[in-house]
């Protein structure tokens, strides 16, 4: 067995070579000069350049399933060369250097990679990912599971009553159209909602329009909301009880909100009293609910698109669900805290590629990027990715062209008026009663 490895160099001559070239395919070579300055060399590991960092980060990224990190470099070096030149132990690609490469990275040199694919999968997205000139924005969180090591900065669940395992909390500010995180923060599970999500609203200066769960409901976020020159739509607690102030046609007003006792002592610069719109809804099978938006003009945004707007703000899930199912991310190979968020924003960065590529695909096929798989897609990014490494650079605009072509037939089964039970219990009783009967069936055909 060869290696192509220098001793003088300590990484594989091809694979820097190779990881160069799908970089520099994927990133405009202007952009990826301007991050190139930023990037701190090491004399102990100088060959980990920046396209071979980037590289190793989001394929790491996209198979993190894998418990090491060695076997991470190793099916990197293999997916590029081949099974047959596989890297000896020595001055080849080792942990230690990967490393030193990711201390050496500044997260605010993953941020700009990773806001530049943002900005790419939006403007590829096109119109469709705008409503009346605003960006569809969902806020959620989830329950973050983070190294053992950083147990003393995260802590544990409240649940656990401080001896569960480390875990935290990862708020998402989400583009519902473009199907990209925009903004995120990463803090302790027992972390107050409403701080982190003004820590959000401070990162988005695009005028959104934000999709906001009734668990958020708070005057002072709509006005933070506001000051910032965005605008919300959320659903109004059951126990709300605001003050009709003009009416603009049939479950359709101007109301005034203002801040409940529950709320405690508000900042001075919360305002008592506020004017919005509530417009009344019911859908079948469902309760009655009252949306509250600061979009007052009713013929600029009519009642109806409202209505239908508001169920958007669940493609935030899917995020999530991509997240733990097809990318299966909490599988950590650091145990400091700065590697900790390099490997999120490398994670962060492989799922906006992916959703790049498919909002150009989604375009070509005259549907929403949120109408392709993921799942499939990812692999497939991933294959063609590696393809341009060994593809010469000519030919790569049409490796690109049959990706975009393969992801837009990727489409999703969509059911119009299909139904979801919530409930995991009515869930599970009607799953074992389909069951039974099939089971009755059979043994009567026998």
């Amino acid at each position: 067995m060869r290696s192509l490895a220098r001793p003088d160099d300590g990484v594989h001559s091809f694979f820097t070579d190779r990881a160069q070239t799908i970089v520099e395919s994927l990133i405009d070579p202007k952009a990826l000069d301007g991050l190139t300055a930023p990037f701190q060399g090491s004399r102990t590991a100088p060959n980990f350049k920046l396209p071979t960092v980037l590289w190793l980060g989001v394929f790491g990224a996209a198979n993190a399933v894998m418990h090491s990190m060695k076997a991470i470099l190793e099916a990197a070096c293999d997916a590029i060369e081949g099974s047959r030149i596989l890297p000896l132990e020595r001055h080849t690609l080792t942990q230690s250097g990967w490393t030193r490469a990711k201390q050496r990275l500044s997260l605010g040199l993953l941020v700009r990679v990773w806001r530049h694919w943002v900005e790419t999968a939006r403007c590829l997205a096109g119109d469709a990912a705008l409503f009346h000139g605003l960006r569809l924005v969902a806020i959620d969180n989830t329950s973050l599971t983070v190294p053992e090591a950083l147990w003393p900065v995260f802590r544990s669940h409240k649940g656990g009553r401080g001896d569960g395992p480390a875990q935290g909390t990862l708020q998402v500010a989400y583009d519902v159209c473009a199907r990209v995180p925009v903004a995120f923060t990463a803090a302790k599970a027992d972390s107050s909602e409403k701080t982190l999500n003004r820590r959000l609203l401070c990162d988005i200066t695009v005028p959104s329009l934000f999709l906001i769960d009734c668990g958020f409901y708070s005057i002072r976020l709509f006005a933070d909301v506001r000051r910032r020159g965005h605008h919300f739509l959320t659903r109004m607690r059951s126990s709300g009880r605001p003050k009709l102030v003009r009416r603009l046609g049939p479950d359709d007003g101007l109301y005034e909100i203002r801040p409940g006792s529950s709320w405690g002592k508000l900042p001075p610069d919360v305002p008592k009293r506020m004017i919005v719109r509530i417009v009344h809804a019911q859908w079948k099978g469902f309760r009655p609910v009252r949306l509250v938006t600061s979009l007052l003009d009713a013929e600029a945004v009519p009642r109806t698109e409202l209505l239908d707007l508001y169920h958007r703000r669940w493609h935030v899930e899917t995020f999530f669900r991509e997240l733990s199912g097809d990318v299966e991310f909490e599988h950590w190979h650091t145990r400091t805290l700065k590697g900790f968020y390099v490997e999120l924003l490398f994670i962060l960065i492989y799922t906006t590629m992916v959703r790049a590529h498919m909002a150009e695909a989604a375009t070509r096929a005259g549907v929403l990027p949120g109408h392709l798989r993921f799942g499939d897609g990812a692999q497939q990014c991933e294959r063609t990715w590696v393809r341009l490494g060994k593809t010469p650079r000519p030919q790569h605009p049409a490796l690109l062209d049959e990706l975009t072509t393969y992801l837009s037939k990727l489409k999703v089964d969509i059911r119009p008026g299909r139904s979801f039970e919530r409930d995991k219990q009515k869930r599970r009783a009607a799953s074992r009663s389909h069951k039974l009967e099939a089971l009755k069936e059979k043994e009567h055909a026998a």
